[in-house]
């Protein structure tokens, strides 16, 4: 017992559960942070070395509470299955009472001044491109905003359905129904593990027939993954033959941030919908 490292705790945890690659590589980020604090392995965790961890990450890192209730999340979960099993020898959760009640802040939308600013960037790349020529195949200089064709349909996607990022990566060209003008949402992107359907708006129509177009041109079939620059960017094609992971969205959305000059996020669309929503409950505002 007193041998269980953090990698045989994780790695257990793993079989036990099923999780998405993403929900476990936040785990792994959560356990390397805590290893890069401590050189103990588990069974030698107690409540006062987590607390001391906790000064760490809220006084010297300055980490915002809620990143710090994450990441006590993540590990009550590791121990109380580490206890649970026999895998530790603590007799309570070390992670108890760790959390941090976080103040009230204020929900990150996007002002219409923003978007219109954000949009007007995105068409200046988009005209910048359509004069090298019209092709569904982009080939020139590493940019994380090119082809701009493609991440202004990512940006519409984000606005006009305020859909998660793990969805959007999770979309097929099937689940695109462009006749009956909705998405399928599936179970493998959704947070909640339930499959849902979301209606495209007429703003997005036209973004999305384009992206169809041009898939059908690179000869994407139905059951590829539509959201995946490596179709659409000879540069990353090699990168991503078949499924295109989180960082290209991480790195445009930052570009996209540096040059706008204010951050741009798709949680933000989230959020800027919902507030319009809440204004005007009567009222599609994603028209």
């Amino acid at each position: 017992m007193d041998s269980c490292t953090f990698g045989l705790l994780t790695e257990q945890y793993f079989y036990s559960k099923s999780l998405r690659p993403a929900t476990e590589w936040s785990y792994q980020k959560v356990v390397r942070s805590f290893e890069g604090f401590t050189p103990f392995n588990p069974t030698k965790i107690d409540h006062l070395m987590v607390l001391k961890w906790r000064h760490t990450v809220l006084n010297d890192q300055n980490c915002a509470t809620r990143t710090w209730n994450n990441k006590v999340a993540h590990m009550r979960a590791l121990f109380n299955f580490g206890i649970k099993q026999g895998l530790l020898p603590q007799a309570e959760n070390p992670f108890n009472g760790a959390v941090v009640r976080p103040g009230t802040k204020k929900k990150k939308t996007l002002t219409q001044t923003q978007m219109d600013a954000m949009y007007r960037l995105m068409e200046q790349h988009l005209d910048a491109e359509t004069g090298k020529g019209n092709s569904s195949m982009f080939n020139g200089r590493r940019n994380a905003l090119l082809p701009a064709w493609f991440w202004l349909t990512v940006v519409n996607v984000f606005r006009y359905t305020a859909i998660r990022q793990n969805q959007l990566l999770h979309i097929r060209l099937g689940d695109i129904n462009l006749e009956e003008r909705w998405i399928d949402l599936n179970i493998e992107g959704a947070k909640n593990h339930r499959e849902h359907r979301v209606p495209i708006v007429s703003s997005l129509y036209p973004s999305l027939v384009e992206l169809v177009r041009k898939a059908g041109e690179a000869g994407m079939e139905s059951d590829d993954q539509v959201f995946n620059v490596g179709w659409f960017d000879l540069m990353r094609k090699s990168k991503y033959p078949e499924v295109m992971n989180e960082y290209p969205l991480r790195a445009f959305f930052r570009r996209l941030s540096r040059e706008c000059k204010f951050t741009i996020t798709p949680h933000r669309f989230r959020h800027t919908v919902a507030t319009h929503m809440m204004k005007s409950p009567g009222r599609n505002c994603m028209r």
